[in-house]
């Protein structure tokens, strides 16, 4: 056999010396660039940690002192996972331990009054209920809110914000501003006439009408029943908004509802109106209410630092945040999105680690999530009921601005889930497909050729749309997913096939609704949870109790290891801040690639 007959021609000597040096070079490259950014990456440490502000101490908290917390900031549900944050010593805050902080200050008896700060505000619609009963909650301790804004929104979206202030018993706004209550909106892209000048075709299948994720691609126009979903949440949302403005502010709910269709107003309007109660500059306001109470204020930060935790191995309650789209694999920030990724990976390795805690005597998981995979979602959930079976602790619910779809599967491990009146609930559903580019390489001039062995072996290949039998094999599984997520409901929630029926399909409820029909127990913030997971454990009332939370905060080390894996993540960061809007587009769009997700709906108010 000579060497062109050969199936594989033998090496020469040469050749294989020259390979081996290759590799070597190769090795030596990579090497050498994995040192030279290790070494970049410890000077930008050191040049940081000398920029850092140096000495500075915990501030104490004065014997009569006004809380300020600015509303403005990015209060996450999860704790900071940023470098750059530690190495500046600027730490973004988080919900739970904001909330935390003002429900101790209402005890502590040298805080004599809250003066908070608004203008535009990321914080959730069910996060700001959750905090306006925190509010409410501090008052009823005899003390004061204050709230001060620079001006509610921009040119209108400052409802939320105003429906937040309005939980204060005093608002304070800017000269020459506006009160931007202009109401709620539900804005919904549709791309079908582009996709179809292209040469892309959407084919997608769901379970059933309501379950209209995918309408975004392959609907022009809302259908009937997305138009109906959209209506009943805009309505209820809108209709409680009117409602507990008007009770706060002692206002008719008729001149509310006239005043949000004359906004923007401005400052001046607003007082004549009673929405405001004084027109003042920021640095005069606080001054007086410094006097006012002869105390000093004291950042939420820096009071934060004050609060002593119980020590570890006193019993504790395990507070376990789902954030953002639920997925495989581990937890991640997406960059570009900025939205953060729950993995199912991550999530059971914390669940193991609370199973290995002898002090846990309850969990409450904290769902903020549109859904996401259901298998993803799927891990979880089992999960979550092994740990009950094992571990034999109460599991409490707490859900965020949306549980719905993966979201809502999570929480019905719960043995109860608690829910703000207007947390985006249910979406029971399924949906999935492929988009289909046959027409777009068409248009190109690419010719594509198939060999497969199998009959459906190209069932999700987009360059040919689904054969009859293949279609049908599609839509089977999609009944297998369906059938298991309501008869899983159904189980949890103790209801009939034909209540089940009336309550999936797809369709979405606010969480006052969703009390009704019986997909969730009670009505409350992340408190409401606790307090129900501390009964549920039989832990007494007058019993040290320690939260701890998961995921846990990550080391510096494993920060710097994070830099070193995705630094680009830092050239990137301003240039997101500039694209705000179109970034808020590609994250709503990003979750299409998910079976069990909400509508890619963007809620302005």
């Amino acid at each position: 056999m000579n060497e062109f007959d050969m199936p594989f021609p033998e090496e020469s000597k040469q050749d294989k010396k020259k390979i081996e040096m290759a590799k070597l070079l190769s090795k030596s490259l990579i090497y050498a660039f994995a040192i030279f950014g290790l070494i970049f990456v410890l000077i930008l440490f050191l040049i940081l940690g000398m920029l850092r502000p140096q000495g500075k101490t915990v501030a104490s908290i004065p014997p009569s002192a006004v809380l300020a917390i600015d509303f403005d900031e990015n209060f996450s549900e999860t704790k900071d996972t940023d470098i750059m944050a530690e190495l500046s010593g600027v730490q973004n805050q988080n919900f739970f331990d904001m909330i935390k902080a003002i429900n101790v200050a209402a005890f502590d008896d040298r805080v004599k009054a809250i003066v908070g700060k608004v203008s535009v505000s990321s914080l959730g619609l069910a996060q700001i209920q959750d905090l306006r009963q925190t509010i409410i909650n501090f008052k009823k301790k005899g003390k004061k809110a204050y709230l001060y804004a620079p001006s509610f929104g921009s040119f209108g979206r400052g409802t939320k914000e105003y429906y937040l202030a309005s939980a204060f018993d005093e608002i304070v706004i800017a000269p020459n501003s506006e009160v931007g209550i202009t109401g709620i909106g539900f804005e919904i892209p549709f791309f079908r006439e582009v996709l179809d000048k292209i040469g892309v075709q959407p084919e997608f299948y769901s379970r059933y009408e309501y379950k209209t994720a995918m309408d975004s691609m392959t609907q022009k126009e809302m259908s009937a029943p997305f138009k109906a979903e959209m209506a009943k949440l805009g309505t209820g949302i809108f209709n409680r908004m009117v409602v507990e403005i008007a009770a706060a502010r002692k206002l008719p709910e008729k001149d509310v509802v006239s005043l949000i269709n004359q906004a923007p107003l401005s400052s001046d309007d607003a007082l004549k109106a009673k929405l405001v109660d004084r027109i003042a500059f920021k640095q005069d306001y606080l001054d007086n209410v410094e006097k006012a109470h002869k105390a000093k204020l004291i950042d939420l930060a820096d009071y934060q630092t004050n609060i002593q935790d119980h020590k570890k191995g006193t019993t504790s309650i395990a507070l376990l945040v789902i954030d953002g789209v639920i997925a495989e694999g581990e937890s991640s920030a997406e960059s570009l999105q900025e939205e953060m990724v729950t993995g199912a990976d991550t999530v059971l390795a914390q669940l193991k680690e609370i199973d290995e805690d002898k002090n846990v005597k309850a969990l409450v998981v904290r769902v903020n999530s549109p859904g996401g995979g259901y298998n993803a979602a799927n891990d979880i959930w089992h999960g979550i009921e092994q740990l009950k079976a094992k571990k034999k602790i109460p599991v409490i619910v707490s859900m965020g601005d949306y549980a719905a779809s993966g979201g809502y599967f999570v929480a019905i491990a719960g043995d109860k889930i608690v829910a703000e009146p207007s947390t985006i609930t249910g979406s029971i559903g399924v949906l999935g497909g492929k988009m289909v580019l046959q027409n777009l390489w068409k248009k190109l001039g690419v010719h594509w050729q198939r060999i497969t062995f199998g009959q459906n072996a190209g069932i999700l290949s987009a360059n040919t749309p689904f054969s009859k039998q293949e279609k049908e094999i599609f839509n089977k599984s999609l009944d297998d997913v369906y059938s298991d997520f309501t008869s899983k409901v159904a189980k949890a929630r103790n209801l009939s096939e034909k209540e089940m029926d009336k309550l999936a399909r797809g369709r979405v409820w606010l969480g006052e609704q969703a009390l009704k029909v019986k997909l969730v127990d009670e009505l409350g913030g992340i408190e409401t949870a606790l307090a129900l997971a501390q009964k549920a454990a039989q832990i007494k009332d007058d019993e040290k109790v320690r939260i701890e939370f998961y995921p846990k905060e990550k080391t510096l080390q494993e920060k710097l290891q994070q830099l070193i894996g995705g630094g680009k993540g830092l050239v990137m960061s301003q240039q997101i801040k500039n694209f705000s809007e179109e970034i808020k587009t590609l994250k709503m769009l990003n979750r299409l690639k998910y079976n069990a997700i909400l509508p890619p709906m963007q809620i302005e108010m």
